[in-house]
């Protein structure tokens, strides 16, 4: 496999489609609590950290965090087969991260003037003008006037919601998704650079994220080890536990470069898949025994039937396999997995099922299906990521037809879930027109 992985996009697409999804659908209108982060239920919708289990919902931000990592090979490599020292790439890496931190920081600030008294049609009017001058900015082009004229915007439209709107303005407001991203693209970037033809010494470095983690959780001994007030709203230890999922990615992008080892898995590949779904069930429901045992059961079945087959897709499956048995195992561990606060459960499960959905995503791929809507999306994740709340939102209130499902949603898990499907539709309709004529962010 050479050139662009549509395996890696076809995941990130998913968790991109899958993100927009879960917010734009209604949530008055009688949907079960699997539709909802698990530890934010219906019908309060009040995070409860006591609350132990997954759903879908909780594996869409993991899932993007696995394509970050899993790109590292292909795009890093390419720009270091090109000629680019070492050195510029890390640069590279810093650019990268210095572009999403303020992202971040500008996606966080630009809300706050729907607290404020300003008309309804100012504030849908602001919110497509900070979308457009984020597009400005961010977006890959040869008109090298236009890449500027967003930064003016963005500072333009910052002191018009400070002065005219009277919002205060924080560094501590803040994408805090985004800001995620940007260490997990500098630290994990960083790191692959540094192990990139030292495999063991990655695995090394995961295996001390992974024990420190274990050392925080367990006996409390680091949290005396802070971050200094004035940069907490910039970074935070936590972040770092995320390279749990980041780094075995970045293993396995190497794993989809290598030449040979191509071939079909076939109707196998439906045994990864099974076990994913399985996860949605046995970990929310909290029936851990038996979710433990049938996927056992599963992996033992697939590594049988794989025995024959040298596809890429059985080795990414195995490895999934390997992993979220060992979260399940970590599940009574950590009194049960949770996504907030994040425990070693739910970093081995999501890593263990990412590599699951990848595995058949690559036997796609190697039927020659490149994923349509799912790669467009994911090819562009950062434009389809935004593009809902700064345009496709304030477009489809315009018009009336979001007031429509808005009312018509009230009780109805029909028109509720038709509400996300209309936003998500538009999301990657827009998405898939952008990829598809080269419109890019840099981000």
């Amino acid at each position: 496999m050479s050139g662009r992985i549509h395996a890696i996009d076809m995941l990130r697409g998913l968790s991109i489609i899958g993100m927009v999804f879960c917010s734009a659908y209604s949530w008055n209108c009688g949907l079960p609590a699997f539709m909802f982060h698990c530890q934010e239920p219906p019908p309060d919708y009040v995070f409860s950290p006591e609350i132990r289990g997954i759903t879908w919902v909780d594996l869409v931000f993991p899932f993007f965090l696995f394509s970050l990592g899993a790109a590292f090979p292909a795009a890093l490599g390419k720009k270091l087969q090109k000629g680019e020292s070492p050195a510029g790439v890390a640069l590279g890496l810093v650019r990268r991260w210095l572009t999403l931190v303020v992202f971040s920081l500008v996606i966080g600030n630009s809300g706050k003037i729907f607290a404020t008294g300003a008309p309804e049609i100012l504030k849908g009017a602001f919110l497509v003008g900070g979308w457009l001058a984020l597009f400005a900015s961010l977006v890959r082009t040869r008109a090298r006037w236009l890449n500027p004229l967003g930064y003016v915007l963005i500072a333009a439209l910052a002191l018009a919601e400070k002065f005219a709107f009277g919002v205060e303005l924080s560094l501590r407001s803040s994408d805090i998704i985004i800001m995620i991203m940007a260490w997990m693209a500098l630290l994990g970037g960083l790191c692959w650079l540094v192990t990139r033809n030292r495999p063991g010494l990655r695995a090394l470095v995961f295996a001390f994220v992974l024990a420190v983690k274990a050392l925080s959780d367990y006996t409390g001994v680091l949290d005396c080890v802070t971050v200094p007030s004035f940069l907490s709203w910039l970074f935070s230890w936590n972040f770092c536990q995320y390279l749990a999922i980041v780094l075995p990615a970045s293993m396995i992008g190497e794993l989809l470069l290598k030449e040979g080892g191509n071939s079909p898995a076939g109707p196998v590949v439906l045994i990864p898949i099974a076990a994913a779904v399985t996860q949605l069930w046995g970990l929310f429901t909290r029936n851990v025994i038996a979710d433990f045992g049938i996927t056992v059961a599963l992996a033992i079945a697939y590594a049988l039937l794989s025995r024959s087959k040298a596809g890429k897709s059985c080795t990414v499956g195995l490895i999934g396999f390997a992993a979220l048995i060992a979260g399940i195992a970590f599940d009574p561990i950590d009194g049960g997995i949770a996504k907030d606060y994040c425990n070693i459960s739910y970093l081995l499960c999501t890593l263990g099922i990412g590599c699951l959905c990848l595995s058949a995503f690559i036997e796609l791929e190697n039927r020659g299906r490149k994923g349509g809507v799912l790669s467009l999306c994911g090819q562009n994740p950062m434009l389809a990521y935004t593009i809902v709340a700064g345009f496709i939102s304030p477009a489809l209130y315009a018009c009336g037809l979001l007031g429509l499902l808005d009312s018509l949603s009230e009780g109805s898990v029909f028109w509720g879930l038709a509400r996300g499907v209309v936003v998500t539709f538009a999301m990657c309709l827009c998405t898939a027109f952008c990829t598809r004529k080269r419109i890019f962010w840099r981000s």
